[in-house]
């Protein structure tokens, strides 16, 4: 079956956990896309419950930040740390369209890749901590919801726009055969978000909020989500000619960056 095969394939790219079933079908590419933010449902659920063990155990916020903000990027193997790094580097060196392509595809690290690099985890960082520093437990359910949201953007921005010719995508990318494709994911992209939006303001009422303070709360994660990810995909595509793999992962960070800071200041 495709979809379970897409899944495995998803799992074996874009997660370090140890896949258990190591497949690949180049015609179920599109079925990896569908399945990407299935294993951030998988990568949240686990970040949550860091979060719930390290509030158990009483650890000092600031490691615990650390701890929290390191997770994302070590349980995706930094896979989409690399696509962000890339793109900075031949976006912010302001050369031409054929010269920022040609540094998009270099394997050395550039300046501009390790400043961005460096900005981005102190912001991840310093968000997570003032979260933390909230006392707002209820709040943290998001950390679920965040990879998904972000993976589903991430995958549809793929699937709906023309790759580069120099990305993987660019031998199976197909406007309408996709199209299915891109739908299924823009409704896991909605469904998570109505329950993000919901079970997070359930436990915000629970928690003693008012009912509609919580769902405003989550309501705007979710805002802030969707609208840093339609930007970087806009920004990254416009500024490197084309879709690609790096540019799919300079969108999810970008996207996870705006939720995570949303977390600290709603």
């Amino acid at each position: 079956m495709k979809a379970v095969t897409g899944f495995f394939m998803a799992w074996g790219n874009f997660c370090a956990i140890p896949c258990p079933c190591k497949k690949w079908d180049e015609d179920a590419r599109k079925h990896m896309l569908v399945m990407f933010p299935v294993i951030g449902l998988m990568m949240g659920l686990l970040w949550y419950g860091l979060f719930i063990v390290l509030q158990a155990s009483h650890i000092a916020h600031p490691l615990a930040a650390a701890l929290l903000t390191a997770y994302p990027f070590l349980v995706s193997g930094f896979i989409h740390l690399d696509g962000f790094m890339d793109c900075n580097d031949a976006i912010l060196s302001r050369r031409p369209l054929e010269e920022r392509r040609r540094i998009l595809k270099d394997s050395h690290v550039g300046a501009f890749a390790v400043i961005t690099a460096i900005l981005l985890f102190l912001v991840f960082f310093a968000a997570i901590w003032s979260a933390l520093e909230r006392e707002a437990p209820w709040v943290m359910v998001s950390l679920i919801a965040i990879p998904v949201l972000s993976r589903a953007a991430s995958a549809r921005a793929v699937l709906a726009h023309e790759p580069l010719s120099t990305s993987q995508y660019e031998k199976t990318f197909d406007s309408e055969k996709n199209k299915g494709a891109k739908w299924i994911v823009t409704m896991i992209w909605i469904a998570a978000a109505l329950l993000l939006i919901a079970g997070g303001s359930a436990l915000g009422a629970d928690a003693g909020l008012r009912w509609t303070a919580s769902l405003r709360t989550f309501a705007v994660l979710a805002a802030v989500e969707l609208a840093a990810s339609v930007i970087s995909s806009a920004y990254g595509r416009k500024q490197l000619g084309g879709m690609s793999g790096d540019i799919a992962g300079f969108i999810l960070v970008w996207s996870e960056l705006a939720a995570v800071v949303s977390l600290a200041v709603i």
